[in-house]
């Protein structure tokens, strides 16, 4: 079956895309371009049903359900890695303004300490973007 030769490549091709790194420009590109392309094939398969049932005879599938449920796996495969690697990505954020306001408030206590105010100063502020070049 023709098929079982393109869902298999497009199976590692969809989890190896999703585990890429979300912060570059073409990693959105990416995102953009699978938005659109499940838009547009969910209209053409709304629009012109025939249209998915020679696809899936060509293919060597029997109905055009299963194709757009082979379909929809794979967007589903993709979209699971994807936001896995959004949660990974932000949880490193999390991580890194967390070490860096604790260490803000240590050196604002170590000040205090050294020069004998016994006040409670405001939280010195973290600038996000320096932690994003650190990522």
């Amino acid at each position: 079956m023709i098929i079982q030769w393109l869902l298999i490549p497009a199976i590692i091709v969809a989890v190896l895309l999703a585990l890429r790194s979300r912060n570059s420009l073409r990693g959105q590109a990416r995102r953009k371009i699978v938005a659109v392309l499940t838009l547009v094939g969910g209209v053409v398969a709304v629009v012109q049903p025939d249209i998915l049932q020679v696809i899936a005879d060509f293919v060597g599938i029997a109905r055009g359900a299963d194709l757009i449920l082979y379909g929809l796996a794979l967007v589903i495969i993709y979209l699971v890695g994807s936001v896995s690697v959004r949660f990974r990505e932000h949880e490193a954020k999390v991580v890194l303004l967390s070490r860096a306001l604790a260490m803000s408030d240590a050196a604002r206590r170590l000040h205090d300490q050294e020069t004998g105010f016994a006040g409670t100063a405001a939280p010195v502020a973290v600038d996000p973007a320096a932690v994003d070049r650190d990522i």
